[in-house]
Protein backbone atom coordinates (compact mmCIF):
# COMPACT_ATOMS: atom_id res chain seq x y z
CA UNK A 1 0.00 0.00 0.00
CA UNK A 2 2.55 2.49 0.69
CA UNK A 3 4.23 2.17 -2.63
CA UNK A 4 1.02 3.56 -3.80
CA UNK A 5 1.58 6.50 -1.87
CA UNK A 6 2.51 10.13 -2.97
CA UNK A 7 6.40 10.65 -1.10
CA UNK A 8 8.79 12.70 -2.62
CA UNK A 9 11.36 10.42 -3.26
CA UNK A 10 14.58 11.33 -1.44
CA UNK A 11 12.41 11.39 1.64
CA UNK A 12 11.77 7.80 1.72
CA UNK A 13 13.09 5.68 4.52
CA UNK A 14 12.97 1.65 3.84
CA UNK A 15 12.26 -0.99 6.35
CA UNK A 16 15.32 -2.94 7.44
CA UNK A 17 14.43 -5.47 5.14
CA UNK A 18 12.93 -2.96 2.19
CA UNK A 19 9.80 -5.03 2.01
CA UNK A 20 7.72 -1.26 2.74
CA UNK A 21 8.35 1.77 3.60
CA UNK A 22 9.28 3.17 7.51
CA UNK A 23 8.74 6.94 6.33
CA UNK A 24 8.35 9.48 3.86
CA UNK A 25 7.25 13.17 3.03
CA UNK A 26 4.05 13.80 1.37
CA UNK A 27 3.97 15.47 -2.27
CA UNK A 28 0.82 15.98 -2.08
CA UNK A 29 -2.56 15.79 -0.12
CA UNK A 30 -3.44 11.93 0.54
CA UNK A 31 -5.71 9.47 2.18
CA UNK A 32 -4.28 7.11 3.76
CA UNK A 33 -5.99 4.21 5.76
CA UNK A 34 -8.95 6.47 5.70
CA UNK A 35 -6.97 9.73 6.93
CA UNK A 36 -6.78 12.60 4.97
CA UNK A 37 -3.34 13.93 4.92
CA UNK A 38 -2.14 17.38 3.56
CA UNK A 39 0.89 17.97 1.61
CA UNK A 40 4.49 18.09 3.68
CA UNK A 41 3.06 15.76 6.30
CA UNK A 42 5.79 13.30 7.52
CA UNK A 43 3.97 9.55 7.58
CA UNK A 44 5.54 6.68 9.54
CA UNK A 45 4.67 3.13 9.66
CA UNK A 46 5.15 0.14 11.62
CA UNK A 47 6.54 -3.14 10.87
CA UNK A 48 3.46 -4.34 9.61
CA UNK A 49 2.50 -0.83 7.63
CA UNK A 50 -0.09 0.33 9.56
CA UNK A 51 -0.10 3.83 10.50
CA UNK A 52 2.53 4.75 13.36
CA UNK A 53 3.94 8.21 13.98
CA UNK A 54 3.21 11.31 11.50
CA UNK A 55 3.64 14.78 11.76
CA UNK A 56 1.11 17.05 10.25
CA UNK A 57 2.37 19.83 8.10
CA UNK A 58 -1.25 21.32 8.63
CA UNK A 59 -4.24 20.95 11.23
CA UNK A 60 -5.83 17.59 10.59
CA UNK A 61 -9.50 15.92 11.20
CA UNK A 62 -8.18 12.64 13.15
CA UNK A 63 -11.11 10.07 14.28
CA UNK A 64 -13.30 13.13 14.85
CA UNK A 65 -10.28 15.22 17.15
CA UNK A 66 -8.65 18.30 15.36
CA UNK A 67 -5.03 17.64 15.44
CA UNK A 68 -2.69 20.59 15.76
CA UNK A 69 -0.35 21.43 12.36
CA UNK A 70 3.17 21.05 13.18
CA UNK A 71 2.70 18.54 15.89
CA UNK A 72 3.28 14.61 16.22
CA UNK A 73 0.27 12.30 16.49
CA UNK A 74 0.81 8.22 16.77
CA UNK A 75 -1.53 5.52 16.52
CA UNK A 76 -2.27 2.29 18.09
CA UNK A 77 -1.68 -1.03 16.06
CA UNK A 78 -5.42 -1.16 15.80
CA UNK A 79 -5.94 1.93 14.15
CA UNK A 80 -7.00 3.90 16.80
CA UNK A 81 -5.91 7.44 17.79
CA UNK A 82 -2.76 6.97 20.74
CA UNK A 83 -1.80 10.34 21.19
CA UNK A 84 -1.92 13.94 19.31
CA UNK A 85 -2.12 17.46 20.41
CA UNK A 86 -5.46 19.50 19.65
CA UNK A 87 -5.11 22.84 17.70
CA UNK A 88 -8.21 24.22 19.36
CA UNK A 89 -10.30 24.01 22.90
CA UNK A 90 -12.55 21.23 22.74
CA UNK A 91 -14.52 18.31 24.35
CA UNK A 92 -13.81 14.77 24.36
CA UNK A 93 -15.36 12.40 26.26
CA UNK A 94 -17.37 15.05 28.26
CA UNK A 95 -13.96 16.66 29.14
CA UNK A 96 -13.02 20.08 28.03
CA UNK A 97 -9.68 19.91 26.37
CA UNK A 98 -7.28 23.03 26.71
CA UNK A 99 -5.68 24.27 23.02
CA UNK A 100 -2.50 23.21 22.12
CA UNK A 101 -2.44 20.67 24.77
CA UNK A 102 -2.00 16.95 24.26
CA UNK A 103 -4.23 13.72 24.64
CA UNK A 104 -3.53 10.64 24.59
CA UNK A 105 -5.52 7.49 24.46
CA UNK A 106 -5.89 3.94 25.52
CA UNK A 107 -5.57 1.48 23.30
CA UNK A 108 -9.48 0.22 23.35
CA UNK A 109 -9.60 4.53 22.18
CA UNK A 110 -11.27 5.26 25.75
CA UNK A 111 -9.02 8.57 26.76
CA UNK A 112 -6.50 8.14 29.02
CA UNK A 113 -4.85 11.65 29.66
CA UNK A 114 -5.62 15.47 29.12
CA UNK A 115 -5.63 19.23 30.12
CA UNK A 116 -8.64 20.47 30.89
CA UNK A 117 -9.21 24.25 30.37
CA UNK A 118 -11.76 25.06 33.17
CA UNK A 119 -12.47 23.79 35.95
CA UNK A 120 -15.00 20.44 36.09
CA UNK A 121 -16.72 18.39 37.83
CA UNK A 122 -15.84 14.74 36.74
CA UNK A 123 -17.20 11.76 38.28
CA UNK A 124 -18.06 14.20 41.68
CA UNK A 125 -14.77 15.51 42.27
CA UNK A 126 -14.68 18.94 41.62
CA UNK A 127 -10.58 19.16 39.07
CA UNK A 128 -8.90 22.18 38.60
CA UNK A 129 -8.53 23.69 35.35
CA UNK A 130 -4.68 23.62 33.32
CA UNK A 131 -4.01 20.50 34.85
CA UNK A 132 -3.62 16.60 33.21
CA UNK A 133 -6.98 14.57 34.31
CA UNK A 134 -6.09 10.79 33.70
CA UNK A 135 -8.36 7.56 33.07
CA UNK A 136 -9.29 4.25 33.03
CA UNK A 137 -9.38 1.98 30.12
CA UNK A 138 -12.87 1.66 31.33
CA UNK A 139 -13.47 5.43 32.08
CA UNK A 140 -13.12 5.86 35.82
CA UNK A 141 -10.97 8.33 37.38
CA UNK A 142 -7.71 7.86 37.63
CA UNK A 143 -5.74 10.74 38.61
CA UNK A 144 -6.38 14.39 38.70
CA UNK A 145 -5.96 18.03 40.79
CA UNK A 146 -8.24 19.17 42.63
CA UNK A 147 -9.59 22.64 42.67
CA UNK A 148 -11.15 22.97 46.12
CA UNK A 149 -10.69 20.89 49.51
CA UNK A 150 -12.19 17.96 49.17
CA UNK A 151 -13.12 14.82 51.42
CA UNK A 152 -12.48 11.58 50.14
CA UNK A 153 -12.32 8.59 52.13
CA UNK A 154 -12.59 10.13 55.48
CA UNK A 155 -8.91 12.57 53.90
CA UNK A 156 -9.37 16.22 53.33
CA UNK A 157 -7.52 16.54 50.83
CA UNK A 158 -5.72 19.88 49.51
CA UNK A 159 -6.78 21.89 46.76
CA UNK A 160 -4.22 22.73 44.06
CA UNK A 161 -2.90 18.90 45.03
CA UNK A 162 -2.54 15.64 43.09
CA UNK A 163 -5.03 12.91 43.97
CA UNK A 164 -4.96 8.85 43.00
CA UNK A 165 -7.79 6.29 42.82
CA UNK A 166 -7.46 3.10 42.40
CA UNK A 167 -10.03 1.56 39.40
CA UNK A 168 -12.51 0.89 42.37
CA UNK A 169 -12.49 4.67 43.19
CA UNK A 170 -10.70 3.55 46.34
CA UNK A 171 -8.15 6.77 47.50
CA UNK A 172 -4.71 5.66 46.38
CA UNK A 173 -2.95 8.88 47.57
CA UNK A 174 -3.20 12.71 48.56
CA UNK A 175 -2.20 15.37 50.27
CA UNK A 176 -4.42 16.32 53.68
CA UNK A 177 -5.38 19.81 53.86
CA UNK A 178 -4.95 19.50 57.86
CA UNK A 179 -4.11 17.66 60.45
CA UNK A 180 -5.25 14.05 60.41
CA UNK A 181 -5.43 10.59 62.38
CA UNK A 182 -5.30 8.28 60.48
CA UNK A 183 -4.65 4.43 62.09
CA UNK A 184 -3.08 5.72 64.61
CA UNK A 185 -0.65 7.56 61.94
CA UNK A 186 -0.65 11.24 62.36
CA UNK A 187 -0.73 12.89 58.89
CA UNK A 188 0.56 16.16 58.99
CA UNK A 189 -1.04 18.85 56.44
CA UNK A 190 0.50 19.18 53.49
CA UNK A 191 2.54 15.95 53.44
CA UNK A 192 1.41 13.36 50.88
CA UNK A 193 -0.25 10.28 52.19
CA UNK A 194 -0.09 7.35 50.19
CA UNK A 195 -2.82 4.27 50.82
CA UNK A 196 -3.08 0.32 49.79
CA UNK A 197 -6.49 -0.19 48.22
CA UNK A 198 -8.00 -1.85 51.30
CA UNK A 199 -7.46 1.24 53.02
CA UNK A 200 -4.73 0.67 54.95
CA UNK A 201 -1.40 3.82 54.91
CA UNK A 202 1.55 2.92 53.14
CA UNK A 203 3.61 5.55 53.28
CA UNK A 204 3.81 9.33 55.19
CA UNK A 205 6.03 12.02 53.31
Amino acid sequence: MSSDIPFIENTIIKLPDSSGVRSGVLSKDAVIQGIPFSSGSVIGFDDEGSLWRCNLSDDTLILNVLCMAKSEVEFSPAGGLRMCTVSEETIIERMPVMAETMVMFHENGRLFKCEISKDTTVQGFCVKMGTDVCFFGDGRLSAFDLSDDTLIDRMRCMAGTRVWLYRSGILAGCTPSEDTMIQGVGCKKGKLAVFREDGTLINYD
